[in-house]
């Protein structure tokens, strides 16, 4: 596998991905935010240049310390080439294979060639499937700015003072419907900051553990993240942006659900996404009847090609 570190390689390789939406999602979203800063210090592979057929993205080897930790050591996979694929992702220099890791990918088909890898590593894998959204227009808002090569991470903490300065009632009150309707008018919009990462990571269903509450740091250290505050400054609704783009760990505390702030939030947070042109999409459970409702609610559609995920660990470690 090559290593693509030139800026204009990558930006070739993004601009060739808008072909493969909806599979390349993954890899797409990625590539987008290395372009932009690449806080999560992810680095990308590909079998050949410039007639690639698969890509990979992963961090680099410095961020990959911890070999119990599968939220950080994690693969987003794309292949127009499913032949070449088992050999690929068989070998040590690309996954390793020796550490508990997590492979993500938007492609129907992955499964088999993952089992095929497996079938022959000392490694126990739980197989995840869940629908994929997106919106119709997405690719309206992933286009390359190269004006915008240099904006890193720092750029979330001035956006955020930006964002306190009007409060929620003032700035929406034309614009959400959903929230006019709700009987409580004291709640207001913020941004997620770090100290509320164990908020997060608490109701995480796939967290609450030490690993989950520092990749839950990490991405809002990175991306913002929409909550609605109580009069009391806590957080009662959030969403949160990860590293490939994806909207992630919705979540509305009991006594304040069935009021729509969920829906209220997701579609501010998507307006502002689209407004900076900054790809995003999202995943449900399928047998999670309200969660596909909300993302419906707000304009997302259902992908057939699916979200797909392996949590890999060795069995040494189980």
């Amino acid at each position: 596998m090559i290593k693509l570190h030139e800026a204009k390689m990558l930006h070739i390789l993004y601009q060739s991905l808008t072909k493969s939406i909806p599979e390349a999602l993954k890899v797409f979203g990625s590539i987008f935010h290395i372009n932009h800063g690449n806080p999560f210090n992810l680095e990308v592979l590909v079998d050949s240049w410039p007639d690639y057929q698969t890509v990979i993205t992963r961090p680099q080897k410095q961020e990959m310390t911890d070999d119990k930790d599968y939220y950080t050591n994690t693969y987003h996979i794309f292949s127009k080439d499913f032949q070449k694929l088992t050999e690929i992702l068989g070998s040590d220099h690309v996954i390793n294979w020796k550490q508990s890791l997590t492979i993500q990918g938007c492609q129907n088909g992955l499964n088999e060639k993952i089992s095929e890898v497996v079938a022959f590593k000392p490694v126990h894998v739980d197989y995840s499937k869940r629908v994929l959204y997106m919106i119709d227009d997405v690719l309206k808002y992933c286009t390359f700015n190269t004006s915008k090569l240099s904006i890193s991470c720092k750029v979330k903490s001035s956006e955020n003072v930006m964002f306190r300065r009007e409060p929620l009632w003032e700035k929406n009150k034309r614009s959400s419907s959903v929230f006019l309707c709700s009987t409580n008018e004291n709640l207001r919009l913020s941004l997620l900051d770090i100290s509320h990462a164990k908020l997060v990571n608490d109701n995480w269903k796939y967290g609450q553990n030490e690993r989950s509450l520092r990749y839950i740091k990490h991405c809002l250290q990175s991306f913002p993240g929409y909550c609605l505050l109580n009069p009391e400054g806590n957080p009662v609704s959030w969403l949160i942006k990860e590293q490939t783009g994806e909207l992630r760990m919705g979540y509305t505390l009991p006594e304040y659900r069935k009021n729509g702030f969920a829906k209220w939030l997701m579609a501010t947070f998507v307006q502002h996404l689209q407004k900076n042109d900054v790809p995003f999409y999202a995943h449900v459970e399928e047998m999670n009847e309200q969660g596909h409702n909300l993302v419906k609610s707000v304009g997302f559609h259902v992908v057939d090609c699916n979200w797909h995920e392996w949590k890999c660990v060795p069995t040494e470690q189980l």
